[in-house]
């Protein structure tokens, strides 16, 4: 397909898809070996949103904000309970680290009222390896960067000392009129 008819980004869409891809790189860049960190992150280093710097809105915390949580996969937790093809895929299903990731990443920020909420603009997710039921994870995400109303998170999803994934969640916070 001609690239010139796909549908274009807004300013606002691609600041939200660059500095999250930003974050990825260089927080992707923290657990690779040396060789290959300087050039993740200075391929982050090159990303820049386009909107400059804004203060940011009150409800966010101090970028490196860091919230940790102890997580138990289940069996509602699988790929198979998930919908996966393959009802013997028995092990923690990149779905709910997706929701596991929206969810510890709310706790940094205020519980939604009636003059303001937040909300999921983004998440991405690399699953590194598995976890099986009755495995407790921990999650930690700390917020890597705000401007105005929009920060993202960096999310690293472990079993001990093994790497279960990385994730980059995007979040927006919205006043309700």
């Amino acid at each position: 397909m001609d690239d010139s008819r796909l549908p274009q980004l807004t300013d606002s869409q691609g600041s939200i898809v660059t500095e999250s891809l930003r974050i990825a790189l260089v927080a992707a860049a923290r657990h690779v070996g040396p060789e290959r960190a300087s050039a993740l992150a200075a391929a982050g280093a090159q990303l820049t949103s386009g909107d400059g710097v804004v203060a940011p809105h009150p409800a966010w915390p101090t970028v490196g904000t860091v919230v940790t949580r102890e997580l138990e996969v289940t069996e509602g937790d699988t790929a198979a309970a998930m919908g996966h093809p393959d009802p013997t895929v028995r092990v923690l299903g990149s779905p709910r680290i997706s929701l596991w990731c929206e969810l510890v990443s709310e706790e940094a920020l205020p519980a939604p009222s009636s003059e303001l909420t937040h909300v999921g603009a983004g998440i991405l997710v690399h699953h590194l390896g598995e976890a099986h039921v009755g495995d407790r994870l921990t999650l930690a995400v700390t917020l890597e960067s705000v401007s105005g109303r929009r920060g993202v998170f960096s999310c690293v999803l472990t079993l001990g000392d093994r790497l279960v994934a990385l994730a980059t969640h995007h979040r927006v916070v919205v006043a309700r009129s």
